[in-house]
């Protein structure tokens, strides 16, 4: 996998409303200059401790952008642009990406579980030591993803078209995987034997 071209940012003033329009460029927040967004760019822009379980987000896309411990939590990111963005430490649970294209974005020691990633074009996209359990991976075109330490348990994959990614050192107990998603990924001996008893295949000594 090539390297992942990491945010932009030179630099971050706190965020104070103002009478923005089409985007908000090289601002910080937390919880107490977070509010309702809808219609917006972010550009180079930092997102520290913040709980959005409260906020709005409506056709908003992210070019640039770190978000440090936050809950994004059952959000939705139908149709979003999110390129060159990072996420550290930060709960995303059930969230939504639909449609959506993921280009040179990272997941670092986040939580996934039961998201849905459906529909999503990836170009460059790491998950470091993330957990994305019982998570729908369906109709996706990846090139160049890498999962790394991940638990992926019971993670359902299906109708992928991809160039090949690897498992080799990720959990995938129970995982649900078709053959047209199977087809060119990296598994260790473990995980082989596994998936052909999924494929009905008999390993003898």
């Amino acid at each position: 996998m090539k390297k992942i071209i990491e945010p932009k940012i030179k630099f971050t003033d706190y965020f104070i409303k103002d009478n923005y329009e089409y985007s908000i460029d090289n601002k910080e927040f937390d919880q107490n200059n977070i509010e309702d967004f809808s219609n917006i760019t972010f550009n180079s822009c930092i997102f520290n401790k913040i709980d959005f379980n409260d906020i709005k987000l409506l056709n908003v896309e992210f070019v640039d952008c770190i978000f440090n411990n936050c809950d994004l939590s059952n959000k939705s990111f139908e149709n979003a642009g999110i390129h060159r963005v990072i996420f550290n430490n930060s709960k995303l649970i059930g969230v939504s990406f639909s449609e959506v294209n993921l280009k040179n974005v990272m997941f670092n020691n986040c939580n996934l579980r039961y998201s849905n990633f459906y529909d999503v074009n990836v170009d460059n996209l790491l998950f470091s030591e993330c957990t994305l359990e019982e998570s729908y991976i369906t109709e996706c075109h990846f090139k160049n993803i890498d999962f790394d330490r991940c638990t992926l348990n019971k993670v359902t994959i299906l109708r992928l078209k991809h160039i090949g990614f690897d498992l080799s050192n990720s959990s995938i107990e129970d995982i649900n995987i078709d053959l047209q998603s199977l087809k060119g990924i990296s598994v260790n001996m473990i995980e082989a034997a596994m998936l052909a008893r999924y494929l009905g295949i008999i390993i003898k000594d």
